[in-house]
């Protein structure tokens, strides 16, 4: 172990103390927003399973074509307050928001293990979601190396790659993350690859009590910091690579910063504890600091997903995570279904014609 090693070991030891120390100064329960929360009546539950109904989801492609009756069909059952509460969320300050009770298929099937297993199955659940985006005017998508054809990922246990820091791992921690920072952020322009996912959502299928979402918001984390840890952060001393979850490995960028901040644009962030490094020894410390911050209880929410329970959030201004955990497979094991949403399609790049939703990356 090097000396400069040593002296980045020595400080890491006094992260709690640093941010103890800010949270005196500091008002938390000023700094952690409660996540907004939409509940679906059994009423509203119901009519909504009967519009799904009609139409065939059966993959992808039906999916995103029956989008533009998706939404208006969404925004038909629910409550006025309910509506607007979706339709305002992407200018709001919340970063994430959580809608309960979306209608459930009649048999649920076991958790699968395979690796891209189809959605005919859970057809109505995947109406309701894609509905829920349409009302979001975000455009549902996959990225090549992580999908060949659909934008589902089923967020399930995967035999042989329990160690893989993906959403197909198990055993091991999911340290907090931006999904794909490798990619261009929305205050970035594109040009050889896709752009990165504004939203992500998550819905449960299968909920182990035990393994939650960790979330937080990283202007929270931000704000229980030293101003010098972001300015650190906004430097362009880092390098990123791809995730585990793609096929393809290797440094995608390099010499570029983690954060993003300005008076018109606001916060974005591409950190990934698990693909993100730096030489720098104030950048590394930095990245210690924010790393230990974000992990703190006054910050992170703890979210379970029952059956039919949808976590929207801002990919590039939230972080998220998940603690490992031993997979039986039998059929009941920890299962939900991701889908990334992008707003503007002129910041994809389409792999082929006949499947628009599978971009480069």
């Amino acid at each position: 172990m090097s000396k400069l090693d040593k002296e980045i070991g020595k400080a890491a030891a006094c992260v709690d103390e640093v941010i103890h120390e800010w949270l005196e100064k500091k008002s938390v329960t000023s700094i952690r927003r409660e996540i907004p929360q939409i509940h679906l009546s059994l009423e509203e539950q119901r009519t909504l399973q009967a519009g799904l109904a009609s139409l065939d989801v059966t993959d992808s492609a039906s999916g995103i074509r029956h989008m533009p009756v998706l939404g208006p069909l969404l925004e038909s059952v629910l409550c006025t307050e309910k509506i607007h509460q979706l339709r305002n969320f992407p200018q709001s300050r919340d970063v994430a928001m959580i809608v309960r009770g979306l209608p459930l298929d009649d048999q649920l099937p076991a958790t699968p293990y395979d690796l891209e297993p189809g959605i005919e199955n859970l057809s109505t659940l995947a109406g309701a979601i894609l509905s829920v985006l349409q009302t979001l005017q975000t455009r549902p998508l996959a990225y090549e190396g992580e999908s060949s054809d659909t934008v589902f990922r089923h967020v399930s246990p995967k035999h042989k790659r329990e160690t893989e820091k993906s959403s197909y791992g198990s055993r091991a921690d999911l340290d907090m993350h931006v999904d794909n920072p490798h990619l261009p952020l929305t205050c970035e322009p594109v040009s050889q690859l896709s752009a990165c996912p504004e939203y992500l959502s998550l819905t449960g299928l299968r909920c182990e009590l035990d393994v939650p979402t960790r979330i937080v918001a990283i202007d929270e984390v931000l704000a229980i910091l030293p101003t010098w840890v972001e300015e650190e952060l906004s430097r362009p001393k880092f390098t990123v690579r791809r995730p585990a979850s793609f096929g393809k490995q290797g440094n995608v960028l390099e010499n570029v910063p983690l954060l993003y901040r300005s008076a018109t644009d606001g916060l974005y962030c591409r950190y990934n504890k698990a693909s993100v490094e730096t030489t720098c020894a104030n950048a590394q410390f930095a990245l210690q600091l924010f790393a230990a911050a974000a992990n703190h209880a006054d910050v992170v929410h703890h979210i379970l997903l029952q059956p039919g329970d949808m976590l929207i959030f801002k990919n590039q201004q939230t972080l998220h995570a998940r603690d490992g955990f031993t997979p039986r497979y039998d059929g009941r094991d920890r299962w939900m279904l991701r889908v990334f949403g992008v707003n503007d399609p002129a910041r994809v790049i389409p792999l082929a014609p006949h499947q628009p939703y599978i971009v480069r990356a």
